[in-house]
């Protein structure tokens, strides 16, 4: 499912894009200026007259929010803090003794992956999504490990309350699932170890300290906004499609909108109505989480019960699966009002 391409291949390309090329304009002079002052034409910035150069132009006027010294400064704060996690929580990932270090180091490279996608159009593309790209890969090994993480966790509460003979035959399926996660953190480890790894690190911590800022007139408000607008016109198109009850895979994709627009607004660093902002967000992603983990969860446990051929392990995945019913249940039903808090808070954040 996961590749290793990225993480062995890594081209060394350039940073920063050509500059912008501004638009030619005719730049006017009177009839009685001297010879050597009068201008015709600037075409791609070299400025064309009667031999002679006219003095540079002004600097446009700062615009607060829009320089570019702004647009780093709002970039690189959390991206050097996303690979900072990923660096925190890798030893911990490396010995499986915490799930929750694995856990962090995924929502680090997540978090890497959503700001660099956000602020996309200020940004050189060729480097920016090479990065993503790599960054990918590793996260998809992480992921694998966390959905484990999460199934086991809660299969052990499950076993915990279920009593013999079910307890016993929940174990059997649970042993199958720790099987699974050795091989994916076995994986995780070759991918650390591998000198790519610290190369990627490398690439990071410098994009971190020198955002490839190919645009520097993006307005990161406005990126943030369009973020919102992308989530708010996915749930629109989702519910006139399937009304108030969308197929689990759709509210899946719906959660990962919400998390880009989070990420987004994050590279405000501001309070206020987008700290309200994002607080409702994080609150629609925790109802749609649950949702999503319960499902994994039947998913998965169906497989396991035809894999093992155990009628024992069948009765006993019959009641977890019943438990997670019950909770997308309630998932569901906490789904609207979640989204009307992220929809008001909107409003306010980024009014139309």
């Amino acid at each position: 499912m996961f590749t290793d391409a990225a993480l062995h291949t890594r081209p060394k390309e350039p940073a920063t894009a050509p500059p912008r090329k501004r638009p030619s304009k005719t730049v006017p002079a009177g009839p009685s200026a001297p010879a050597e002052e009068r201008a015709h034409l600037v075409v791609d910035d070299e400025v064309v007259l009667d031999h002679q150069a006219l003095a540079p132009p002004r600097p446009a006027p700062r615009r607060p929010g829009l320089i570019p010294t702004e647009i780093a400064d709002s970039i690189g704060p959390v991206l050097g803090k996303a690979v900072a996690d990923i660096k925190a929580h890798e030893d911990g990932s490396r010995r499986g003794g915490d799930i929750e270090d694995v856990h962090k180091m995924r929502v680090a490279t997540r978090r890497v992956r959503a700001y660099l996608k956000a602020a996309r159009p200020a940004l050189d593309r060729t480097a920016t999504d090479r990065l993503r790209g790599d960054v990918r890969e590793l996260a998809g090994t992480l992921g694998v490990i966390r959905d484990h993480d999460v199934m086991i966790d809660r299969l052990h509460q499950e076993a915990a309350g279920l009593g013999d003979p079910d307890t016993g035959a929940l174990e059997h399926l649970i042993s199958r699932l720790e099987t699974e996660r050795v091989a994916g953190r076995d994986r995780l480890v070759s991918e650390l170890d591998d000198p790519s790894y610290q190369a990627l690190l490398a690439e990071l911590e410098e994009a971190a300290a020198q955002p490839p800022v190919a645009d520097p007139w993006a307005d990161l408000h406005e990126l943030a906004a369009a973020e919102w607008r992308t989530l708010r016109k996915a749930r629109r198109k989702l519910h006139k499609t399937f009304g108030e009850n969308p197929p689990d895979d759709d509210l899946h994709e719906l959660r990962i909108y919400g998390k880009r627009s989070r990420y987004a607004a994050e590279l405000l660093h501001e309070k206020g109505d987008i700290g309200s902002f994002l607080e409702a967000l994080a609150g629609l992603q925790e109802v749609l989480g649950d949702h999503q983990d319960a499902c994994v969860l039947e998913d998965r446990l169906r497989e396991l019960v035809i894999e093992v051929g155990d009628p024992k392990a069948g009765v006993a995945a019959g009641r977890v699966i019943q438990g997670c019913r019950e909770r997308r249940v309630r998932a569901r039903a906490a789904y609207p009002d979640a989204w009307k808090k992220a929809e008001t808070a909107a409003r306010k954040a980024f009014p139309d």
